[in-house]
């Protein structure tokens, strides 16, 4: 049974996974909104339920490239990825979710 408060939207996003003290994971999601996203991966070396972690990506439109961080925690893991609800939730990591799925949207237009 979902338990998510907002719709998401399919999007491949290279993203960097950032937790604790383990090397930075280059991964890619598989869909994102505004309450979280998934990361698709092998859940054997993602970071377990609970786990506080921060996403690092770069988006580039005609404007130029903008660089985005969002605090996430692991809600749910799977054989093919992580589940992320996103917390610490501010005006800056809303806007930056807003502009990824505004940035997805413009995509599927072209």
């Amino acid at each position: 049974m979902e338990h998510r408060w907002s719709l998401r939207t399919p999007v491949e996003l290279d993203v960097d996974l950032i937790y604790e003290s383990v090397d930075d994971m280059a991964c890619k999601t598989r869909d994102i909104g505004l309450g979280g996203v998934f990361i698709e991966g092998d859940s054997q070396v993602m970071p377990p339920k609970n786990a506080n972690v921060e996403l690092n990506f770069i988006l580039n439109s005609d404007d130029g490239s903008t660089k985005h961080k969002i605090k996430a925690r692991v809600v749910r893991t799977s054989d093919d990825g992580i589940g992320l609800m996103f917390r610490d939730f501010d005006v800056g990591a809303f806007r930056s979710l807003q502009e990824v799925l505004r940035h997805k949207q413009s995509d599927s237009v072209h």
